[in-house]
């Protein structure tokens, strides 16, 4: 068993742990995989208390030297990370895409007719230099329209432009929390949100959903959140309220209300995170309208018409506008005002609104063909929902699914994405809609999923009891 050598150490006990498990991780003492002990049997063997060691191994993490996992304990963490099935790769082979939620690109606005457009703005070159962090004041009451959509009636002087909504999380996460802080985030959620919490020194507590008929996933669990608030002293909440990813649950105005009242009982802060809510066609309270005093909200057109132009928006609460600023002159400066500006185009020019009108048309169709195709199991979205979650027979394993469709040319996404780590993989796939251009194509993935489903289920090695 491991032990370190901390009689001569000065400074808190704690931090002569951390320091010397990663000196002998550095040395070769502990290799990628070890286990470490349990945290009560080395407070044991030191002579300090379980609250010591507990503290040692929470920097630890802090310092991605260790990697906990429920119900099987600390491991010494891998230097290296896999790179995420989600990231596409350009010489990447043919496949049909299910797992990747790239929202009809083949129905973008055109970009040449855009980029003609601004060729011919009256002080075009002025885009070519330096702006403000927080973006120029034209581009910053684009992010008010687009908020309007989201439910949200925006303050230009709190709004920001940041490099997509990825980068508004990471840059929301880091002025509105503290390192070492806890957020509550949904059981099962955007994947990168993970990453970014655990990249930040923040912790990551999932919280159960409400179920409802059909055992269909629901808004995240007020009651549950309240204890993590009081059990774990959780900061602030992670919350996707229209068309959850990847459970497609948009919640009612009643299940908004409830979790902010939670909010505001324990003080919560609370980062909504929003990117398919125009391809809804009902608008409904956004939290930030809701609790504008607690609430930095995020909107993104990467899926409505231009991933590649990486322009997103952030709504904060007043006394936060000032780090906000900080933390994106601190990570890129500024977002690019030049896609800030043909953003701004097509959204001014109705071109947005186009694109979103086609694609919710392709999406309806999409819809019905995974319904057809896929039935009876429960496939749980809607014809305004880009994505669907689909519930698989008790007991199959989601991972040898994706293994095995991954064989016959065919990605889908392993509830396993969207779990915190060490979880065990519950019966769920993701299937996204609008990746492929072809109705027939997709199809056809669809087809081999729902036969390699059927094949699955009867063979007796491949289905394990989930927990």
């Amino acid at each position: 068993m491991w032990v370190p050598d901390i009689q001569a150490a000065e400074g808190p006990i704690y931090l002569a742990i951390a320091d010397a498990l990663e000196a002998d991780i550095g040395g070769g003492v502990l290799r990628q995989g070890d286990r470490l002990p349990p945290q009560r049997e080395l407070a044991y063997q030191l002579g300090v208390t379980l609250g010591t060691v507990t503290r040692a191994y929470g920097e630890a993490e802090r310092r991605r030297l260790v990697k906990g996992e429920t119900g099987r304990g600390t491991y010494v963490a891998s230097r290296t990370q896999k790179v995420s099935p989600l990231i596409p790769k350009e010489d990447e082979p043919e496949a049909c895409d299910l797992a990747r939620n790239f929202a009809f690109p083949h129905l973008n606005p055109s970009l040449a007719g855009g980029l003609v457009r601004m060729a011919g703005t009256a002080g075009i070159e002025r885009l070519n230099g330096f702006v403000p962090s927080e973006g120029l004041k034209a581009h910053r009451e684009t992010g008010v329209l687009v908020f309007k959509d989201y439910g949200l009636e925006a303050d230009p002087a709190r709004v920001a432009v940041t490099c997509g909504a990825q980068h508004g999380i990471q840059v929301t996460c880091q002025a509105l929390f503290r390192s070492g802080d806890a957020v509550a985030v949904d059981q099962f959620t955007y994947p990168s949100i993970f990453n970014t919490l655990d990249g930040l020194g923040l912790k990551a507590v999932p919280i159960p959903a409400l179920r409802g008929e059909g055992g269909a996933f629901g808004c995240m669990d007020p009651e549950a959140l309240a204890r993590a608030a009081r059990q774990h002293g959780v900061s602030g909440v992670f919350l996707m309220p229209n068309m959850q990813n990847p459970t497609t649950h948009t919640m009612s105005v009643e299940e908004r209300q409830d979790l902010v009242a939670v909010a505001r009982q324990y003080d919560l802060r609370i980062v909504e995170d929003d990117p398919y809510t125009p391809f809804l066609t009902e608008t409904l309270p956004a939290f930030g309208a809701l609790a504008p005093e607690r609430t930095a909200s995020i909107a993104s057109i990467s899926k409505v018409c231009s991933p590649g132009s990486r322009i997103g928006f952030v709504h904060v609460p007043e006394p936060f506008g000032e780090s906000i600023r900080n933390k994106i002159g601190e990570s890129t400066w500024m977002a690019s005002p030049i896609t800030a500006e043909l953003i701004s185009g097509w959204v001014r020019q109705g071109d947005l609104f186009k694109a979103l009108r086609l694609k919710r048309k392709s999406n309806r169709e999409r819809y019905r063909i995974a319904r057809e195709v896929l039935s009876p199991f429960v496939l749980q979205g809607g014809p305004v929902k880009v994505f669907g979650w689909l519930h698989l027979p008790d007991g199959m394993d989601p991972d040898a699914l994706q293994a095995a469709l991954a064989q016959q040319k065919v990605s889908v996404l392993s509830s396993r994405y969207f779990q915190a780590r060490g979880q065990t993989p519950a019966p769920y796939l993701r299937l996204t809609f609008g990746s492929e251009q072809s109705d027939e194509t997709f199809r056809s993935a669809l087809e081999r999923v729902r036969e390699t489903i059927d094949r699955m289920a009867g063979l007796p090695d491949l289905v394990r009891p989930v927990g």
